[in-house]
């Protein structure tokens, strides 16, 4: 159980330090994006849009203490000494019986189990269609802090479970934020689309 806390609260707390600032990615063009100022991010399983000056992080420029979960980050250019704005995907396995609304609720505890001063801000119904399937689900805001002395971290996360697997996405940022790059992770979860 420490284990799985520790690697959620890894997770929810990347500060925008995911190793070395020329990443290298599998970016596809951006003549899709609903955005001008955005381009997609595809692979064979997932695609998501992300503003055009953010940076890739990927697994092979991930540091040690990103969890094996974690499939790939996108980083504000705009840096903050205190913490950067970011949003992250990650992947896990779970039962393939398990509901989005479920994996959503588990995942949600979790970040209150492990976050100090954890507050739940907001929360979003959505429904997405993959495929032939029709998901409903739901994206969560909070905050919190992953000790005492770190600051608060406002969160948003968009839970997918599909296929057993089990997807979050997942914004961080300071509450401090300015609105517009508040408004572009929102934009990035809700763009986020299975194949």
């Amino acid at each position: 159980m420490k284990k799985l806390l520790l690697i959620l609260s890894t997770t929810l707390l990347l500060s925008g330090c995911f190793g070395s600032d020329s990443a290298i990615s599998d970016l596809t063009s951006s003549n899709g994006a609903s955005n001008p100022n955005f381009k997609i991010y595809e692979t064979a399983g997932f695609s998501i849009e992300m503003p055009n000056d953010w940076e890739i992080i990927d697994s092979k420029t991930f540091t040690s203490n990103v969890p094996a979960e974690t499939i790939i980050g996108f980083r504000n250019n705009l840096r903050n000494e205190v913490f950067t704005a970011n949003v992250n995907i990650s992947q896990t396995k779970i039962p393939e019986e398990t509901l989005s609304i479920d994996f959503g609720k588990s995942t949600l505890l979790k970040a209150k189990e492990s976050l100090v001063g954890f507050k739940e801000l907001s929360k979003e119904d959505i429904s997405l269609q993959i495929s032939d399937t029709e998901i409903t689900t739901f994206i969560s805001g909070f905050e919190g802090k992953k000790s005492p002395a770190d600051p608060i971290v406002n969160f948003k996360q968009l839970y997918i479970s599909y296929k057993g697997a089990g997807y979050t996405v997942t914004g961080a940022y300071l509450p401090i934020e300015d609105e517009s790059v508040v408004k572009m992770i929102d934009a990035m979860l809700h763009s986020f689309s299975l194949k």
